[in-house]
């Protein structure tokens, strides 16, 4: 199976969980049938979205922080 193909089947799985446990029903057998999932979902996506939002938010403040460094730095090549 190409990889972005797995990628977005895996994400697809990650939110049916988020649906799932969220106590969506109505909302997850519209997004299983639309997304053409199977009926069940393996435990190993329990949690997954979660974690992927919590990571974007660290490495959102990750990649602010490196650009305030790197505004620092131009101002002292710029400005000595």
């Amino acid at each position: 199976m190409w990889a972005g193909t797995e990628l977005l089947l895996t994400g697809n799985k990650a939110i049916a969980d988020y649906l799932q446990s969220s106590g969506f029903s109505a909302t997850l057998e519209a997004f299983k049938n639309d997304a053409s999932l199977p009926e069940e979902t393996d435990k190993k996506y329990s949690g997954l979205l979660e974690k992927k939002w919590i990571s974007v938010i660290r490495l959102q403040k990750k990649v602010m922080e490196l650009e305030s460094k790197l505004a620092e730095a131009e101002k002292e090549v710029h400005f000595g």
